[in-house]
């Protein structure tokens, strides 16, 4: 069961929350219009960018705020040939249906490499085969776009619009350490100064820096949480910890690849 989720809990650049709505929320809203003028009434989204940068987060969102049916497909839902078919059928009958498809260039332990793979086969022919997908929209999500065949991630008809989720700039990073710090007890925090500093930190991070930070003043107050106050310097040690605990994510993505920071902070 997903937690009550709205727009506010996701910080979006403008163009981001823009093409969203459009391609999305008023799609399926107006999905009728585009039927009535001959337009295709289907729709591809995929959303890129490094682990922890809020794709997952906004697929959440999306769900609770969409008033029609969503199909959730994670990466190890799928096992065989001929399930993605089948739940492409079910979308059609459904529609409008939203078809959610979490780390697409790993479905159903595809690896990346592996582009030739049936099940990414079967996934470009449900996308734009021999059968139209009348009022069905599919969002995807990898971190990897650069790993995707290009007759699927440069087509549109199977994916019609790209949006990227990288890191957040200074400005962003400052609505996401405010956000996380409202519920909090706070004294003499300088929010700019720590956006100043978490340069290239994905939203994840900026919340664990939040957390620790809380962690840490809690312990400070012999766990007393009516006297506990986050300060400046609580947040300062914790950016501090976080950089060493991302130096070391770092280090071990240069030896072993890409999977060691998306299991800490996906």
């Amino acid at each position: 069961e997903l937690a009550e989720l709205n727009f506010g809990d996701v910080v979006l650049t403008k163009d981001q929350n823009h093409l969203l709505t459009r391609n999305i929320l008023k799609y399926v809203e107006n999905i009728h219009i585009y039927q009535e003028n001959g337009l295709p009434s289907s729709r591809g989204i995929l959303l890129t960018g490094p682990p922890g940068t809020g794709k997952t987060l906004t697929c959440n969102v999306i769900i609770q705020d969409l008033d029609s049916t969503v199909i959730y497909i994670s990466r190890n839902a799928i096992k065989d040939t001929g399930q993605i078919t089948e739940l492409y059928e079910l979308a059609r009958k459904l529609a409008p249906t939203l078809v959610i498809v979490e780390d697409i260039d790993t479905l159903g332990g595809v690896d990346r490499e592996d582009t030739d793979h049936p099940l990414l086969g079967e996934f470009l022919n449900c996308l734009a085969g021999v059968e139209e997908n009348q009022g069905v929209i599919t969002l995807a999500t990898t971190n990897y776009p650069q790993n995707l065949d290009w007759a699927l991630a440069d087509r549109p008809g199977r994916f019609d619009v790209r949006i990227d989720f990288g890191y957040p700039n200074e400005t962003v990073r400052e609505n996401i350490l405010i956000k996380y710090l409202k519920p909090l007890q706070t004294k003499g925090i300088k929010v700019k100064e720590i956006a100043k500093k978490t340069e290239g930190f994905s939203g994840a991070y900026l919340r664990e820096i939040v957390q620790q930070a809380f962690i840490s003043a809690f312990e400070k107050h012999d766990y007393d949480a009516k006297k506990v106050v986050v300060t400046h310097g609580d947040l300062t040690e914790s950016l501090k910890e976080i950089e060493k605990q991302k130096a070391i994510v770092n280090k071990e993505n240069r030896r072993s690849g890409p999977e060691v920071s998306e299991q800490l902070y996906g």
